[in-house]
């Protein structure tokens, strides 16, 4: 019986390790899980519950960005939200270091579970989030 326990680790490849290094280290403030050597192509960095690698990819150019919209993107996978205590607090630090998609979003379910979110993109157009989760 297939028995999965967590997610382990996600991957971005990209054409320019070094910039988005500079971000997810930098700007985001998320440390190395393992030591970082440039010469090496890749990045490995801890996000508490999962480690985030950066690799270096081939030739060919990267998938158009996405928008919040679901209907209006292609299949595949879509963003990467990170949990914030306080989603003011958490754009103030970031307005000017990044590229906002849109203004900030609230979705509420049913049953009384909300989230505001306020998705940007990397430096290569992958969509994130900062999202303020309000569970019952």
């Amino acid at each position: 019986m297939l028995e999965l326990k967590r997610l382990d680790n996600l991957d971005i490849l990209t054409h320019e390790v070094q910039r988005l290094v500079d971000f997810y280290h930098v700007t985001l403030g998320l440390p190395f899980y393992l030591p970082y050597v440039k010469e090496e192509q890749y990045a490995a960095l801890n996000l508490g519950n999962l480690t985030l690698y950066i690799f270096r990819s081939g030739d060919g150019e990267h998938a158009p960005r996405r928008t919040t919209v679901n209907a209006d993107n292609l299949p595949g996978f879509d963003s990467i939200s990170f949990e914030v205590a306080d989603l003011d607090a958490a754009e103030a630090a970031l307005d000017g270091k990044v590229v906002w998609v849109n203004e900030r979003m609230e979705w509420k379910h049913q049953n009384g579970t909300w989230y505001r979110n306020r998705p940007f993109f990397d430096p290569d157009g992958n969509m994130l989030y900062l999202t303020e989760p309000h569970r019952v």
